[in-house]
């Protein structure tokens, strides 16, 4: 077998045969947190950057669309990752790092949820939507490495996973965010 691809592949048994509930309990809060917003009428706001920017994307679409019941109404969230004209114009009018501030700041609402993606935990774009999200009342959930970076001080719930290699991270980001949304589905709308 290759030795990358090998080395990668017991790196990921390893985080997750030694994972403990402190990595598990805060993804039990998003899905608590997550509940409560939709079930008050409010939306999920996604953001990241590179493939933590597919990472929002993704899951915007299982929330909109389904996981499990196809039968359900959407649930409203926005990837604020998605949008290439608003991207591009903020980016141009106001710098990058504004680039989800911005949109927090038009789109969100007290009470809705933010959940943003950061390996490193210091995006200073995800730092800045944190930031606006705190001043309009809107609570965040940060998915991180292990280590977290600035993030993990700033949100609402600190959603780590036990690694610091970006790549597993990512990988790890995917199970815990389809198994976050699978459970949220399965309490707001169970397969009938």
């Amino acid at each position: 077998m290759n030795s990358v691809f090998q080395t990668n592949f017991e790196h990921l048994k390893e985080a997750v045969n030694t994972t403990t509930a402190a990595y598990t309990a805060p993804a039990l809060e998003c899905i608590e947190a997550t509940k409560e917003a939709l079930l008050c009428g409010n939306k999920i706001l996604l953001c990241g950057n590179g493939g933590s920017a597919s990472t929002a994307s993704h899951i915007t679409n299982d929330f909109v669309g389904h996981m499990a019941n196809w039968n359900r109404k959407g649930y409203p969230a926005i990837a604020l990752t998605a949008d290439i004209s608003v991207l591009t114009a903020l980016t141009n009018d106001f710098g990058y790092d504004a680039v989800f501030s911005r949109q927090v700041e038009t789109l969100g609402v007290k009470g809705d949820i933010l959940w943003g993606f950061s390996t490193s935990g210091n995006s200073k774009n995800v730092i800045l939507a944190v930031e606006a999200c705190k001043k309009a009342g809107i609570k965040t959930v940060i998915f991180t490495c292990r280590s977290g970076g600035k993030l993990k001080d700033m949100a609402d719930i600190w959603v780590p996973v036990n690694t610091d290699e970006p790549m597993l991270a990512e990988a790890l980001h995917l199970f815990y965010i389809h198994s976050i949304a699978e459970s949220i589905e399965l309490e707001l709308d169970p397969v009938r």
